[in-house]
């Protein structure tokens, strides 16, 4: 009867599909994370190498020069499933915690690797997952007893190593940083978001300051509005406009009516009456005592004339993401329709001012509630770079403010848990006792690929290593010219940072561990970026 069923049977997968199972769904992704390890593993530390990534953005070909190991794992992941993985994991890691995306990636490719070779000695992959979720959970206490408060300068500590000796965070940047955390900062809690980042090529990165306040990136309306307004009242409304050929009843709402011309009386009236519904507009902005408003959409000519000579300030057509970030920091209420606005609604700023980041007007309304980080640089590819290791700083910024206990950076703390947890593998009896001590001597991939950037012999630099940490010296790391205390080169790491390294680590490895069938597509769109 089998042999009657399967030849009817339809094909399930078409011909532009691929299908891997068992062992090679294993091996192709062991191949591909070990791929992406090796390509990000000599980025790592402040001598990696950068790399030259290559796109097609529709026809274009665009090319980037970046450190930034989600560059690299996010462009291989668009061939390759695996790295795909990696990629939005690493995504995830970047917007919790800012920073280890290289660590992590080198981590998984290693740990990996590690379990290839138990399974091809007979380790099932259970139970190699549940020697590797004994080890991580062993990690992160041994990774809370060793961490520690640091000192007054902590954060400038913690910027040097975001910057990872680029040169882009000047002392100035650093200090602006600082300050934007303290003030967004409201009852304990750090609301990132609320930090608004304009990009802007064609100055130096000296050049790039924190703005107390918001920036919109929009002209005044009409040229007679002055430049500078003290004390400005903002009117936030989505539109402010005429509705033609509509009635309003009392009670009853708007309803369509039809419009029939015919003379030229009626014209003079009909235009008449439009100047006095304009008339009405301004008048109701001007009855709450706003002197500035801010509108989403484009506004009449005539309605801006009108505004103007009415002493009012006016925007229009302003980028949704300005327009609330500006009413969330003035504390503005966002309003439909004029007829609707209140006095109430209004935010409130200390001052208004017209600038000009050329050849583009801005408007910067100073307030205590908004912070803006203006970035400049002499390319676009400089300013992205920046802008991308801004954010990585303030997570950093906000996560030691949160909890500012620290460990000793360079790999040194990889080093440490290597060497407890071979300590601790010899209290089991079964095969955990090969499985921990595999995943240290995947912890200790991150040190050996520090000395390869550094130019060190990685096997003296291990020997080295382990003796220190074998006498108690839990903070020697990998340094320039070899072994250096961390805590005394101001090299230092998040605790935090290091516990969720290792435990997204573990999700990762456990995740492509358990993954025994794997579909895939042949043939790859070209143009995968618009």
């Amino acid at each position: 009867m089998a042999q009657q069923i399967l030849p009817t049977t339809p094909q399930i997968l078409q011909k532009n599909r691929g299908r891997l199972s068992g062992k090679d769904a294993w091996r192709q992704n062991l191949n591909l994370a070990s791929l992406a390890a090796f390509k990000i593993g000599s980025s790592l530390g402040p001598k990696g190498a950068y790399k030259l990534v290559t796109y097609h953005r529709g026809p274009e070909m665009v090319m980037k020069v970046t450190k930034d190991p989600l560059d690299v794992v996010d462009e291989l992941g668009i061939e390759y499933p695996a790295i795909m993985t990696l990629a939005e994991a690493a995504k995830i890691q970047r917007q919790h915690t800012g920073d280890g995306i290289t660590t992590l990636l080198v981590l998984v490719s290693a740990l990996l690797t590690e379990a290839d070779k138990l399974i091809e000695v007979g380790f099932h992959a259970n139970t190699i997952l549940d020697g590797y979720l004994k080890a991580a959970e062993r990690s992160i206490v041994i990774i809370n007893e060793i961490a520690k408060n640091f000192g007054e300068d902590l954060e400038e500590r913690l910027l040097e190593v975001v910057d990872c000796g680029r040169q882009l965070l000047s002392r100035r940047l650093r200090s602006d940083l600082s300050e934007a955390i303290s003030q967004i900062t409201e009852d304990g809690t750090i609301d990132v978001s609320r930090i608004r980042i304009v990009t802007k090529p064609g100055a130096q990165t000296n050049d790039s300051k924190l703005v107390r306040g918001v920036i919109v990136k929009q002209g005044k309306a009409h040229p007679s509005m002055p430049d500078w307004i003290d004390g400005p009242k903002i009117a936030f409304l989505t539109k402010l406009e005429i509705k033609r050929l509509e009635l309003r009843s009392k009670d009853e709402g708007p309803f369509s009516v039809k419009l029939n011309i015919t003379s030229h009386e009626q014209i003079q009236q009909f235009k008449s009456g439009e100047n006095r519904l304009r008339t009405l507009l301004v008048d109701r902005v001007n009855m709450t005592g706003a002197n500035v408003l801010i509108c989403r959409s484009k506004m009449d000519d005539r309605l801006s004339d009108q505004l103007s000579r009415q002493g009012i300030f006016a925007m229009q057509m302003v980028d949704y993401r300005d327009f609330e970030a500006a009413a969330k920091a003035t504390g503005g209420s966002i309003i439909s329709d004029a007829y609707q606005l209140e006095k109430e609604d209004l935010g409130l700023a200390r001052k208004l001012e017209v600038d000009k980041i050329k050849p583009d007007d801005i408007v910067v309304l100073y307030c205590d509630r908004g912070a803006t980080l203006l970035l400049r640089g002499s390319s676009p590819e400089l300013v992205q770079e920046l802008e991308k290791t801004v954010k990585r700083a303030l997570l950093i910024l906000k996560h030691s403010r949160s909890n500012p206990r620290v460990v000793p950076g360079g790999g040194a703390i990889l080093v440490e848990l290597a060497s407890q947890l071979r300590i601790y593998a010899l209290t089991f009896e079964g095969r955990d006792q090969f499985v921990i001590g595999s995943f240290a001597d995947a912890l200790e991939k991150i040190p050996e690929c520090l000395s390869c950037n550094y130019g060190l012999d990685p096997i003296d630099m291990m020997i080295q290593l382990r003796n220190h940490h074998a006498n108690g010296k839990q903070a020697m790391g990998v340094g320039e010219h070899g072994c250096v205390d961390m805590y005394d080169a101001s090299i230092i790491e998040l605790g935090s940072v290091n516990r969720a390294n290792i435990h997204r680590a573990y999700e990762l490895v456990s995740l492509l561990l358990r993954v025994d069938d794997c579909f895939y597509v042949k043939d790859i769109p070209r143009f995968h970026k618009q």
